[in-house]
């Protein structure tokens, strides 16, 4: 992976006028240039802020505005009219929500991720397996509830119930002692030795994160794979444009960004 430093625009402090007036000037004449307004799920700033720069070398007078925050926000956000051009989920149900609300067009998967526990290089509570978790004492942190990593958690805990014993991921979930925005924030908290441990996305184990880390083995036959699809919006004013950046991801230069970032190709 490469370091690289990222902006999180914070999705719920931003109102529909404000977006307004930093994006969507491009209009939908069939030009290269214009501004897009790309709504993408917190786990992808560091990628997409990469692959922002490398589009907009690559196709003069044009301007990727980023809007980073969890799936559910996003979604939210552009079903109360907020100028989003594309949308990339973290997950696929809510794309699925945003393609029955009439939202999105022809949606595609773009990557996949996989869940993975972090501790503090410290590790005070002495975490080294996944069932340690459900251990009396330990402090987790978890994004909130409805955000794709959140639900993944549960998903992958209810996996587990048939290795740990029915009650293990209750135990776990009974430890949650905060609800996070996003998956970075949870991650940024473990970093900073203010949890005991976090679930998070492979790909959130950037550089930064991981020299502050230990990562707790998930046995494979347990994790969840997360899927990542993209679109772009009924709403878009600059369609042409939203349609090369959408392109852009989905191919072999795109890909190869989002692989150096920790994601795998959509199976």
């Amino acid at each position: 992976m490469r370091i690289k430093g990222a902006t999180l625009l914070v999705a719920l402090a931003l109102a529909p006028a404000a977006l307004t007036g930093c994006g969507g000037g491009g209009g939908g004449d069939g030009e290269a240039g214009g501004t897009i307004n790309v709504f993408a799920a917190s786990s992808l700033i560091e990628a997409f802020e990469e692959m922002k720069e490398t589009f907009e070398e690559e196709n003069p007078g044009a301007e990727v505005r980023l809007n980073f925050a969890g799936s559910s926000a996003l979604l939210t956000q552009i079903q109360q009219g907020a100028p989003a051009d594309v949308f990339a989920s973290a997950d696929e149900e809510k794309m699925n929500r945003a393609l029955e609300d009439d939202l999105v067009q022809e949606p595609r998967d773009f990557v996949t991720n996989e869940l993975a526990v972090i501790v503090p290089e410290s590790n005070p509570a002495g975490i080294e397996t996944l069932e340690d978790l459900a251990d009396e004492g330990v402090t987790i942190v978890l994004a909130e509830e409805g955000v794709p990593v959140a639900e993944y958690t549960e998903d992958l805990l209810d996996n587990a119930n048939s290795e740990y014993g029915e009650d293990f991921s209750e135990r776990v979930l009974g430890n949650i002692s905060s609800r996070e925005v996003d998956v970075k924030a949870a991650a940024n908290r473990v970093s900073l030795n203010e949890a005991d441990a976090t679930f998070v996305y492979e790909s959130d184990i950037t550089p930064d994160i991981e020299e502050r880390v230990e990562i707790v083995e998930i046995p494979p036959d347990l994790n969840v794979v997360a899927t990542y699809p993209i679109a772009v919006t009924t709403a878009t004013t600059n369609e042409d444009l939203a349609n090369r950046w959408k392109e852009f991801v989905l191919s072999e230069e795109g890909q190869g960004i989002l692989e150096d970032w920790g994601f795998e190709p959509a199976r």
